[in-house]
């Protein structure tokens, strides 16, 4: 029997074990271009801290020399290297010490913080190109809240930590390492402590790893749910408050911001948990240590100088190894961002398309080379006036799982042809549109555009072929001009020249192609968004034009020019048109009837729209008598 599958919208990526190896590998690419400048800034990082921490050697050698060798069993020898210093050699050692140190560390910090934002960026800027270019199947199953979050939470979460913060965990290893070396100077005897104290720390940090992991990930795989139905909630405000929907979409949201509460709570205990371990192993080394200082200097075995570097060391040691084990489980939050980044690098592009050449990550995408890019980019200028299309067996569904849409269509659509399309809500006309422009792989069959399909031309060329006026016009937050020279290479009186066919040269006169267009075109009517992209229709002179019911919701006026632009603007040009209004397909060359995703018939409107017209009419349900 068959499983019921997951919902789409609720299913969130969620992630287990350990970090997959693309993950470092991702990683690795982002930063190999600044490698050598990173090596020398953690050589510079590295010195700065030695010399910093080496003042407390500096010291202990200093106090060891008011000692009277001979007299006093707790003194040691000075190093001839400090032979004939005073107090006042001394004070300008450390002095300079401690400036040499400041100022690397701070060289180190800023220049390897830098390094980091412009390498994470780049795992930004890679996501960006592949998710570009999912195939549409990602953005029907995945809500925009929940791409939303990986490009902020996640990202934000990954950008925070991979700058300052990953430069104070690499001082802390630093520190170690310069704190063994040092101690090893100072007293030998106190290294085994110090190892202990880091075995023990890596110990607990093992026992709470994976729950620490696992914590993180589910707060991240939470946190995109609650982010998405608010953003569907604030897109619908206006249907939801018609119907009186509040309630339930607010107990929704409560449901899924409880969800990340408690995942968010779970997180934080399971840090403190952790905190209090560490906190309460380094406390008893540090009475273990001290005892044992106290009795290796009543046995004539240290100097007190020596003790007291020593002993200041491991102290410290063990807080900086305990920072070191916080700064971890922390870091691991960044590698979750990456993570769940990385999982949208590595998904399968739209079938056809292709990276830009400026795109470095090589995750086994197909790409483009500066050459061809710049062969594409001739080539988005279209020459031919008009072009030949043609279905052959086309099956089409969305999904798998669903039913298909079209099936087994076939028919030829003549280049300079009127062609119209016709047909009951669902009968597949949209799709056929949709199949058209190649938004999702057919299941079989194929359609070309003058002998040539996306498996032999560049996918963007393809589409490039046609030019579409919807229903609903698509418009973009920008200027004037962005809206409609595309390719951003039209002269602007040719600009000027489209918008006076469509009868809005006058409109657009006063604030010129810098006037501002809200997303979607909110600040502006239907009527003149519709004419706004019949004449970006016009600047991109493609072969072949689209208008999907373009004439459906507009004014008048509107409709006038829409329909004049059949007649006079594309004429002999390849005119695709779906229409409700019969009347706006009559001089159209061939009718295409679809019924349930086949071809009902095709022929001429004399031929075709008298018995669709009969047929659709004697379909449509009667309102029962009262």
């Amino acid at each position: 029997m068959n499983q019921k599958a997951p919902s789409l919208r609720d299913a969130e990526a969620r992630f287990s074990g350990k970090y997959a190896a693309t993950v470092k590998q991702t990683l690795w690419i982002a930063y190999k271009p600044y490698l050598k400048t990173a090596l020398g800034c953690l050589f510079m990082g590295l010195w700065g801290r030695f010399i910093l921490l080496a003042n407390a050697n500096v010291i202990g050698f200093w106090v060891d020399s008011f000692c009277q060798e001979g007299v006093d069993s707790h003194c040691r020898g000075t190093p001839q290297i400090f032979q004939g210093f005073g107090s006042k050699e001394y004070l300008i050692l450390l002095g300079t010490m401690s400036a040499l140190g400041f100022v690397s560390v701070l060289a180190f910090r800023i220049i390897f913080s830098r390094l980091s934002a412009q390498a994470i960026s780049q795992i930004y800027d890679e996501t960006t190109f592949r998710i570009s270019r999912q195939p549409m199947s990602f953005f029907d199953s995945t809500p925009a809240g929940r791409i939303i979050t990986r490009f902020s939470s996640d990202y934000g979460n990954v950008f925070r930590l991979f700058g300052g913060p990953l430069a104070e965990l690499i001082c802390i290893v630093f520190d170690l390492v310069s704190m063994i070396v040092l101690i090893t100077f100072a007293s030998p005897i106190y290294l085994p402590v110090v190892f202990l104290i880091a075995g023990m720390d890596y110990v607990i940090y093992r026992m709470n790893r994976e729950k620490l992991r696992q914590s993180r990930r589910n707060l991240s795989a939470s946190r995109s749910p609650s982010i998405a139905h608010f953003a569907e909630t604030a897109q619908g405000a206006n249907t939801i408050r018609s119907f009186i929907k509040q309630r339930p979409f607010a107990r929704r949201f409560q449901v899924l911001d409880q969800d990340y509460l408690t995942h968010k709570i779970n997180t934080v205990r399971d840090i403190l948990t952790f905190s209090f371990q560490i906190n309460c192993m380094t406390a008893c080394f540090l009475l273990v240590t001290g005892l044992l200082a106290w009795w290796l200097l009543i046995h004539g075995q240290l100097s007190i100088g020596s003790i007291g570097v020593a002993f200041g060391f491991i102290a410290l040691s063990g807080n900086t190894v305990q920072m070191f084990f916080e700064w971890i489980t922390q870091f691991e939050e960044a590698i979750v961002g990456v993570e769940r980044l990385d999982q949208y690098i590595r998904k399968p592009l739209e079938i056809g398309a292709k990276l830009p050449s400026k795109a470095q990550f090589q995750t086994g995408h197909s790409q483009y080379s500066e050459t061809e890019e710049k062969k594409r980019s001739e080539e988005n200028i279209p020459t031919a006036k008009a072009s030949e299309v043609s279905f052959e067996n086309v099956w089409f569904q969305y999904r798998s799982d669903l039913p298909p849409i079209l099936k087994g269509l076939t028919f030829k659509i003549h280049a300079g042809e009127r062609f119209g399309i016709v047909g009951r809500t669902g009968s597949g006309k949209s799709s056929l549109i949709q199949a058209l422009f190649s938004l999702y792989p057919l299941t079989e069959g194929k359609i070309q555009i003058d002998g040539a399909d996306p498996s032999n031309m560049d996918l963007k060329t393809f589409r490039h072929q046609i030019s579409f006026i919807a229903q609903d016009p698509t418009l973009f937050s920008g200027t004037l001009r962005d809206n409609l020279d595309v390719e951003s290479h039209r002269a602007e009186q040719d600009i000027f020249a489209a918008l006076q066919r469509v009868g809005l040269k006058d409109w657009a006169s006063f604030e010129g192609l810098r006037k501002s267009v809200e997303e979607k075109g909110r600040n502006l009517s239907l009527g003149e968004r519709q004419l706004i992209c019949m004449a970006r229709c016009l600047l991109q002179n493609s072969p072949i034009v689209v208008m999907d019911e373009a004439t459906s919701s507009v004014d008048p006026h509107s409709e006038e020019i829409l329909v004049r632009a059949t007649d006079e603007f594309f004429t002999g040009k390849t005119q695709i048109i779906i229409a409700h209004r019969l009347s706006t397909l009559r001089n159209c060359d061939r009718i295409l009837w679809l019924h349930n995703g086949t071809v009902q018939m095709l022929g001429s409107p004399a031929e075709v729209l008298p018995v669709f017209q009969k047929t659709s009419l004697s379909q449509t349900p009667r309102p029962e008598s009262l």
